[in-house]
């Protein structure tokens, strides 16, 4: 919910508290028996820097340095824009896959800006580092 406040960039009283939590429940029970797969992701547990390229590697740790200096009340907007700064020799699609494999462990998932604005910063630091 503090994530959801963070996103929406607003105050979240008691009562909608309430009813956010209701209806997570009811997202939970409809990605676990309705969902398609395509739409179901999970942060990976592990992931194999072997996997990625010079380039990506790259992308990535530069990716890692800009968010540790990112304003605390960073939002997916700019996330995003960090991500197109730092592109260097990649291509846009191959961004936004490099992203994702070492996020999600697939090859496209949510908006990435927005995405990567709610993960735990120190998390993602660390994995974009592969450090953890």
């Amino acid at each position: 919910i503090d994530n959801l406040a963070r996103t929406e960039g607003t105050e979240i009283d008691e009562n909608e508290k309430t009813v956010i939590k209701q209806q997570l429940a009811f997202v939970d029970s409809w990605l676990k028996n309705w969902a398609p797969e395509d739409i179901k992701f999970e942060l990976a547990e592990v992931v194999d820097k072997d996997q990625f390229n010079n380039a990506q590697v790259k992308f990535l740790s530069d990716l890692a340095v800009k968010i540790e200096q990112a304003p605390e009340n960073a939002d997916g907007e700019w996330f995003h824009k960090a991500i197109y700064e730092l592109k260097g020799d990649l291509e846009p699609k191959e961004l936004f896959t490099t992203l994702y494999r070492v996020l999600i462990a697939k090859d496209a998932g949510p908006r990435a800006g927005w995405f990567l604005s709610i993960l735990p910063r120190d998390w993602l630091i660390k994995r974009l580092k592969f450090e953890g």
